[in-house]
C-alpha cells in the first residue's frame, strides 16, 4: 500500500512525469497489483476511475467538458491520499 501512496504523492510534484504517473496507477489498480484494506481498495478504485477523465492537454479538454487537467487532478488525488491517512 505504502508504494502505491508514495506513487500519487510522487504524481503531484512530477509534473514532467505527471501523465505515465496517472497511467501507471490506473493499470496497477486495474490489474490489482496491489494489496490493501477493502477501503483502501475503494479509494483507489474511485480515484482510477476519476482519472479517466483526466486530460493534460488544454486543447483536448477544450473540445470535451468532462475531462480535467491538472488543478482538478491534484485536488482528487489530494483528497484520497487524506482519505487514506484517516482509513488507517
Amino acid at each position: 500500500m505504502q508504494e502505491i501512496i508514495n506513487m500519487l504523492e510522487l504524481l503531484l510534484v512530477d509534473t514532467a512525469n505527471r501523465e505515465r504517473l496517472v497511467r501507471d496507477f490506473q493499470k496497477r489498480i486495474g490489474n490489482n497489483l496491489f494489496t490493501a484494506s477493502e477501503a483502501a481498495t475503494k479509494i483507489y478504485d474511485d480515484l482510477a476511475y476519476t482519472m479517466e477523465n483526466y486530460e493534460p492537454d488544454e486543447e483536448v479538454r477544450s473540445e470535451d467538458p468532462s475531462l480535467f487537467g491538472d488543478d482538478r487532478l491534484i485536488k482528487e488525488v489530494e483528497k484520497a491520499l487524506n482519505k487514506l491517512k484517516k482509513a488507517k
